[in-house]
């Protein structure tokens, strides 16, 4: 038996035990993806020259397990913070799995996925510059084309 064979078999086993990222939504897609605006501000005080142009928003996201966005960006820039569960993201061909308690960035135009491939659901807070114009109800997540 070749001295490789075992960890080729071990690497491959490691990778059918991983998350499936081929799981993950089709383009545009999304799968038990569940959004609340929780808070927007548009007055921005003492940083008049925001006004109009700009708004701050704050929305929860639920991601039931097995859920997620494919490929996707969004309409600003943000900081998302994991408040329970492990969201697997991926952007720019590099993946990580971020966990309850953990925060990172988006510049907005960057397209990349996400997918919660864990058993319990993902609560991310999604802090969020947006343009003034954007409705109200509507979401920041601009999908690509399929």
């Amino acid at each position: 038996m070749s001295k490789t064979f075992p960890f080729i078999a071990l690497a491959a086993g490691a990778l059918l035990a991983a998350p499936a990222l081929a799981d993950s939504p089709g383009a545009g897609e999304t799968r038990g993806f569940h959004p609340k605006i929780l808070a927007a501000l548009a007055d921005f005080g003492h940083l008049s020259e925001l006004a109009g142009k700009y708004k701050l928003r704050v929305t929860q996201v639920t991601i039931d397990p097995d859920g997620g966005m494919g490929a996707h960006h969004h309409a600003g820039p943000g900081i998302r913070c994991l408040t329970s569960g492990e969201l697997t993201y991926t952007i720019e061909g590099k993946t990580t799995v971020y966990r309850a308690g953990d925060c990172f960035t988006e510049t907005g135009g960057i397209s990349h996925t996400t997918l919660n491939a864990g058993a319990a659901p993902v609560v991310l807070l999604n802090f969020e510059i947006l343009p003034a114009s954007l409705p109200e109800t509507k979401g920041s997540l601009t999908p690509l084309p399929k």
